[in-house]
């Protein structure tokens, strides 16, 4: 039968190879302790069996009151000097630091030269370091290195010292302490963890200068891999991308089997594609000459604003490259290509018509250059993942009238009234298949030359009067069945003053008219304005606006263009501002770091509203919804 001062020891030792394991987080070889307790009884010892059986299966309270009926037994001498660290250690898997600290700073003096007081002052130092007070770990810490320290317990000081400098932001000392801490022989748990912090101090901890000179004493062996990445990553950060390309090349050709090997390869081919292009530069094309002149000189006005490159307090350092299409769609192809391969632009703005916009969003996504077109030529965007469109389209307005005349006005029933042009015919079909989608009704639809002026045939036959007048007898007055809540006429301003008083002689009153961006413009009042009260339509831009984003946006363009500018303008200057800042703010280098930037915006605060992008590149954005009050275009929401 096994002695009682042989069990005893045999329960010590376990107990203490267990602090180890539950406190250090590895397994640890310990020296022979040869601590022999004369006369505790057999129940004692089960008791610190029962207490250390309860600390491996994590029942801490359980663990504690055990150690505590020990203190009660032997309130002093080695056996509570041994259940005071056990309770420190509880409280230290329990993340109580301040109290592990209490229960570890109540061993007394006198057992300095006993093999677990190094045991106990390292435990002592991590709860202090948990607790931020890192100058008193330190001290701990250096003191016991400075004595004679169990092999198995120098490595994990060695690390704690390491982390004590890391928080308090020396990361070039504790880099050397964490290389002290492997080269001391440490577990395999204890090892991982170090490497872990000497690849993130490497990684993110360190200036291009400090990288260069531990370079200089790790040249083979680890972590001289990880050094070589991070060098080229840091000189790849400061574009001196020949420097960033040299570490890579030793790198790649030294390290095939790295963990960081796949990431140095893309490295490598980023680094390629960010010599194609001046990440700063940014194209344009516009028609600045021929038929559509006009409009692509008031958007060049408002591209020139947003780079800022005339603005001397912004100090923009956007380059911006200009190309007249001259509203032709083979001009327009040529000048994205040579934006693209002549002026190494990271991406476009433009054009606006739908041809040329076609062709040259063909020629971007056959480039792989990022191009926000300003047109509403339909499904353009789908053209590929390169081509955005930022431009308030017929589908969007439809959309936002239904939606808001069925939400917000309670209306189910709708007419249509539009001109048998191309454009008139496009919203009316859109409007019509979004009033079905959303649970409406169309009661009526009729069209009229684009060069008509006198609408009462049309208004006749959406209520009913053509036939009334077929069937009346004489005398009779006729009255319209009007069994539609609202009118969509999508046409412009002198059409539209020229259909409302129409429809009030043929007593068709009560009827909500709704209409479009190109209802937006001050000529819409400037005949009798009564027929138009609360006649709701809707657009991207307010000039109007009480938002100072706006109010802001009118003052500087009208100082330097000397007009006031209108949604054209609103949609090319947020355009512009949205590739320059992503490239200014999101460290943009490349062509594919615009696309990705591009593809994930979301709500953007541009003068058009919150902009965000969807998955085929269209611009969403709520838009405003007018109407007319007191003979004065108001904003409702």
């Amino acid at each position: 039968m096994m002695k009682k001062s042989q069990k005893i020891l045999c329960a010590l030792c376990a107990a203490l190879m267990l602090f180890a394991a539950g406190c250090a987080g590895v397994p640890i070889q310990r020296e022979s302790l040869r601590i022999v307790f004369e006369g505790m009884p057999e129940d004692v010892i089960q008791t610190f069996d029962s207490a250390d059986e309860a600390f491996r299966e994590k029942r801490f309270d359980r663990a504690m009151a055990l150690y505590e009926s020990i203190l009660e037994l032997f309130p002093s001498g080695r056996v509570a000097f041994l259940s005071h660290l056990k309770r420190g250690e509880v409280f230290i898997a329990r993340e109580e630091y301040t109290r592990a600290i209490e229960e570890l700073e109540l061993i007394p003096d006198g057992f300095e030269g006993d093999p677990i007081h190094a045991e106990t002052r390292c435990r002592l130092a991590l709860s202090y370091s948990r607790l931020g007070m890192n100058e008193t770990s330190e001290d701990i810490c250096k003191k016991l290195l400075s004595g004679k320290v169990p092999s198995y317990l120098k490595p994990e000081i060695e690390s704690l010292m390491g982390d004590n400098l890391a928080e308090s932001g020396q990361n070039r000392a504790a880099f050397d302490w964490y290389m002290e801490s492997l080269k001391s022989r440490p577990g395999t748990k204890l090892k991982e963890s170090v490497k872990k912090k000497i690849e993130g101090i490497i990684a993110d901890g360190l200036s291009l200068d400090q990288l260069q000179k531990i370079k200089k004493d790790y040249w083979w062996g680890y972590p001289s891999g990880y050094l070589l990445y991070a060098l080229a990553v840091a000189s790849c950060d400061i574009r001196n991308l020949e420097k960033a390309n040299e570490y890579l090349r030793s790198f790649l050709s030294g390290y095939k089997e790295h963990p960081l090997f796949e990431k140095g390869d893309a490295l490598h081919r980023r680094i390629a594609a960010m010599k194609l292009v001046d990440h700063c530069a940014v194209g344009c094309v516009l028609p600045l000459t021929g038929r559509y002149a006009t409009y692509g000189n008031r958007a060049l006005d408002a591209v020139i604003l947003a780079s800022g490159i005339f603005d001397p307090g912004y100090g923009s350092p956007i380059q911006l490259f200009i190309e007249d299409s001259k509203g032709d769609p083979d001009t327009a192809k040529e000048a994205v290509r040579r934006l693209a391969n002549e002026y190494h632009v990271i991406g476009i703005i433009g054009p606006l018509g739908s041809a040329t916009a076609f062709e040259a969003a063909r020629e971007a996504q056959e480039l792989g250059v990022p191009i926000i077109t300003l047109t509403q030529k339909e499904n353009i965007a789908e053209t590929g993942d390169y081509v955005f469109r930022n431009f308030l389209t017929g589908d969007m307005q439809v959309k936002a009238l239904v939606r808001y005349s069925i939400d917000n006005l309670g209306i189910e029933n709708f007419a249509i009234l539009y001109p048998d042009d191309n454009y008139g015919t496009k919203i009316m079909s859109l409007f019509w298949d979004e009033v079905l989608w959303q649970g409406g009704q169309i009661r009526g639809v009729e069209s009229y030359s684009s060069k008509q002026t006198d609408f009462g045939k049309e208004i006749k036959a959406l209520t009913g009067l053509t036939l009334s007048e077929e069937n009346k007898t004489s005398g009779e007055k006729l009255t319209p069945i009007v069994d539609f809540g609202a009118l969509f006429i999508p046409d412009s301003c002198s059409a539209v003053n020229m259909i409302a008083p129409q429809l009030a002689f043929y007593d068709v009153i009560g009827v909500q008219l709704l209409g479009t961006s190109i209802w937006n413009s001050p000529d819409l009042l400037k005949k009798d304005s009564k027929y138009l009260e609360g006649a709701i339509f809707t657009d991207c831009f307010f000039p109007d606006s009480a938002h100072p984003e706006v109010r802001g946006f009118i003052d500087s363009f009208y100082v330097a263009c000397g007009r006031e500018p209108g949604n054209m303008e609103a949609l090319a200057y947020d355009a512009t501002k949205i590739m320059a800042d992503l490239i200014t703010k999101d460290h943009v280098e490349t062509r594919d770091d615009l696309k990705d930037s591009l593809s994930y915006l979301e709500d953007y605060p541009g003068i058009t509203g919150m902009t965000s992008f969807s998955g085929t590149g269209d611009a969403e954005k709520p838009l405003h919804m007018l109407t007319v009050i007191d003979g004065e275009i108001v904003q409702i929401r």
